[in-house]
């Protein structure tokens, strides 16, 4: 199966509603093996029903959640009983669901990386770091930027999980698009695209997602739009990893927090694809990324939009990212989330907002 036509992804989209959501991790949750592991579930899935009817409440029509490979491979039949579990939540409420099978922002120091996940309790947020807690420090690691995939022997399971989920799902229609690798080439230092590593493993996800023919577009996003001052790139222009992700995608989806100038110029030069665009991570309130300003043009572009966060919660995505914290930038507004843990609208005039556009958007 070749990557769509332009026809096809261009008729997929207009038969669709505006695509309006977020990437929500549930608030009790610190992190992936938290949400999908066997322990707690019930806590979770309680935390789920509560704050997935804010999510619809303010006419969000889907979520962008990360699959933990790890829970899947040991946790394998309960995993999949899960995700049916969140799939029957979200088609409740008419809404859908994007998977993402793998990440590059879980990069990190090789000596850190434990292929057995340790499941049960998970470690309690450290107040004051945006994602829960610092990054776990290794000065003298001998790969610093190491993710599961540069062990082929991991592979084959890797196969296994993306076929898996695509296979039960491909053409399921509370599935909205399989996002195949988050942020690709996100080496984790810095939050730089220096990594080109994943490059074979995400070529090679894509294939065994098509393999199993899905209904639904796949997609792979282009994010490194953050360090424009320190490359000699345009705003739009793509690394390598990035430019190969784009060629394999039917949908060109991005991650873009910057201001409002700099997102029109993003969406410009990205329309060059001629595919349909859709921003996978938005919302930076100190990088002047707003919703007042964010939402109508998306709305007006038809692009679909996915914003970081629902409920503020044990991940702390209100606190800006360590690597920014002394930039003179104004902290005192959130980086992301729409609601304080007991549901509470963080700015109103945002939610009012959301509700606004969101009812028109369902009439396009």
């Amino acid at each position: 199966m070749e990557v769509w036509t332009e026809e096809r992804a261009w008729a997929w989209h207009r038969a669709r509603p505006w695509t309006v959501g977020c990437n929500y991790i549930p608030s009790g949750c610190i992190n992936l093996i938290e949400i999908w592991q066997e322990y707690g579930f019930e806590r979770v899935a309680a935390d789920m029903e509560r704050e997935l009817d804010l999510a619809r409440s303010i006419g969000l029509n889907a979520v962008r959640m990360l699959l933990p490979f790890e829970v899947w491979r040991y946790q394998r039949d309960g995993f999949m009983e899960r995700l049916e579990r969140v799939l029957r939540m979200l088609d409740s409420r008419r809404m859908q669901l994007m998977p993402v099978f793998f990440d590059d922002c879980g990069r990190g120091p090789a000596e850190n990386y434990d292929p057995l996940p340790s499941f049960g309790p998970q470690p309690e947020p450290q107040p004051g770091h945006h994602g829960g807690g610092p990054a776990a420090p290794c000065p003298n690691s001998r790969n610093p930027h190491y993710h599961y995939s540069d062990d082929r022997t991991n592979w084959p399971d890797m196969k296994r999980f993306v076929q898996d989920v695509a296979g039960a799902h491909r053409h399921d229609s509370r599935v909205l698009a399989w996002d195949i690798w988050n942020e690709p080439g996100n080496s984790g230092k810095d939050g730089r695209g220096n990594c080109s590593s994943s490059l074979e493993a995400m070529e090679a996800a894509f294939i065994w997602c098509r393999e199993m023919e899905p209904s639904q577009p796949l997609t792979a996003g282009v994010w490194d739009f953050y360090h424009l001052d320190q490359e000699n790139r345009r705003l739009g222009e793509l690394t390598a990893i990035e430019k190969r992700a784009a060629e394999l995608s039917d949908l060109i989806s991005f991650h873009y927090y910057g201001d409002l100038s700099g997102t029109r110029r993003l969406i410009d030069s990205l329309k060059e694809w001629n595919r349909p665009l859709l921003v996978t991570e938005w919302l930076h309130r100190p990088f002047g990324n707003e919703a007042a300003e964010h939402l109508p043009l998306f709305l007006k572009e038809e692009i679909g939009c996915f914003h970081w966060g629902l409920v503020n919660g044990k991940t702390q995505t209100h606190e800006p990212w360590d690597w920014i914290a002394d930039r003179p930038l104004d902290f005192s507004r959130w980086q992301h989330d729409l609601f304080l843990p007991d549901g509470t609208a963080y700015d109103e005039e945002e939610i009012k907002l959301f509700r606004r556009l969101a009812g028109a958007g369902a009439s396009r």
